[in-house]
């Protein structure tokens, strides 16, 4: 489906690399990590031209998540005009499983160095892990890592790091985890956890539902150059 302009969101203005356009969760990651997340991405696209775009919406107005996301690339010309280096990373957090949505949509210029089976890839290893123990930021960053690697040349899907911590030991070694689970949990009955002491779990990352802002970043970043795409990258539901 090609999308038309009313149903692509309009430019921001300042422009950024990291644009939450969610009303209905506007801390999708904190201030600080958005600002983090900004100066990342202006760093790179400094230092190489090469533009990873993010960004958070409630709703796709009626179009799949590759539509709306080649649309985002060619309506804000992420990217340089000529080099056609530009990438979207479209996340539509709403709604249950299998209605949120993840696309990264790749410009014509960086096809070449960024194949489809590298975005699912990274979809698949580097960002949906931690999403979906709403860890955001770290998802974003490992994804954004992930792609800038890959822009370089640098990305290797053999060797490239899979999720770290708890998700990275969960998604590893899954029947560990849950004798690990089992074990503490007799631990702590024997050690009178029925007395009315009971379990205290203490997890981290945020809950999912709200979001922050934008970021401001360094004022060094000059913007999107005009650069286009056409279907190149992958996508899918957590």
């Amino acid at each position: 489906m090609k999308p038309c302009l009313a149903q692509i969101p309009e430019r921001p203005n300042p422009e950024r690399l990291y644009n939450n356009l969610s009303k209905e969760f506007p801390d999708f990651i904190s201030s600080q990590q958005a600002e983090q997340l900004e100066r990342q991405l202006q760093d790179f696209s400094l230092e190489t031209s090469n533009q990873i775009c993010v960004v958070i919406v409630d709703d796709l107005n009626g179009l799949d998540d590759a539509s709306f996301a080649v649309g985002v690339l060619n309506s804000w010309g992420v990217g340089q005009k000529g080099k056609n280096n530009g990438v979207v990373i479209l996340v539509k957090p709403t709604g249950g499983s299998g209605q949120r949505k993840l696309f990264i949509s790749v410009g014509y210029g960086l096809e070449g160095a960024i194949t489809d089976l590298q975005t699912k890839h990274i979809r698949e290893n580097q960002i949906v892990p931690y999403f979906k123990e709403q860890q955001f930021y770290e998802g974003l960053e490992a994804g954004c890592q992930a792609l800038m690697q890959a822009a370089k040349g640098e990305y290797n899907e053999k060797t490239a790091p899979k999720a770290t911590g708890l998700i990275g030991f969960i998604k590893n070694h899954p029947i560990l985890f849950i004798i690990l689970v089992i074990f503490f949990i007799i631990i702590m009955f024997k050690n009178g956890g029925g007395r009315g002491g009971g379990m205290t779990y203490y997890g981290g990352g945020s809950s999912f539902g709200g979001f922050r802002g934008g970021g401001g970043g360094s004022s060094s970043f000059g913007g999107f150059g005009g650069g286009s795409g056409g279907g190149g990258g992958s996508g899918g539901s957590w």
